[in-house]
């Protein structure tokens, strides 16, 4: 009940974080740029619509991830070296971007990489993001099972979010704030309700008796 009721709040504050604005948050008096007329309701309508695409493309994202992370359970069990299991990933996931790459952006001079941020960036989510992100999480979901690592992957949406607002000067909400608020709330009721279940079936596993022996 604990998991099912976390996962409910969970999903309710991921759709009331990228969904539901409401009032300004202005905590540290940032400046917005004035816009008048015209230019200032297209511009509202243009940010208001890329806000809802984005919204809800992140949370099937998110939904995908989880299905897949169920998955790896299989896999691991069946393939249990995580480190050519994450290889293989990276590979596969290689071919299938550089296809969808060279479709969407047939322009040569856009591959070209220099000595850069754009160099960094490329190295940053190729090692860290990728590689090193899809061994840490093959390792988690053979230690402590999907659900584990599916509930924080929402978290991703409130780090972004504060981020922006500190780096980047993006405006937070009020209902960014209670949907934050709801989701942290779902994650850690969540991850209570797991760990009651593993305590019932670690002392199910001792009360066994076989031969005058506790089995465990």
């Amino acid at each position: 009940m604990a998991k099912f009721l976390g996962s409910s709040i969970g999903v309710t504050g991921a759709l009331v974080f990228a969904l539901v604005k409401g009032p300004q948050l202005n905590f540290m008096n940032w400046s917005k740029g004035k816009t008048k007329g015209n230019h200032s309701s297209n511009l509202n309508y243009s940010l208001k619509e890329e806000w809802l695409k984005g919204s809800l493309v992140m949370l099937l994202a998110n939904i995908i991830w989880s299905v897949w992370l169920i998955l790896q359970v299989r896999i691991v069990k069946q393939y249990p070296a995580k480190l050519r299991l994450a290889t293989l990933y990276c590979l596969f996931s290689w071919i299938q971007s550089s296809i969808w790459a060279m479709l969407m952006e047939r322009n040569i001079s856009a591959w070209k990489l220099k000595w850069d941020i754009n160099l960094f960036s490329v190295a940053y989510c190729g090692v860290i993001v990728t590689g090193l992100t899809y061994w840490i999480q093959l390792w988690a979901v053979e230690k402590k099972g999907p659900v584990f690592i599916a509930m924080f992957t929402p978290l991703s949406l409130i780090i972004t979010a504060i981020v922006s607002a500190f780096l980047w000067k993006e405006t937070l909400y009020v209902g960014s704030v209670c949907g934050g608020i709801l989701l942290i709330g779902g994650l850690y009721l969540v991850l209570w309700g797991k760990n009651r279940e593993a305590e019932r079936e670690k002392e199910d596993k001792i009360v066994e008796m076989k031969d005058g022996t506790t089995v465990i």
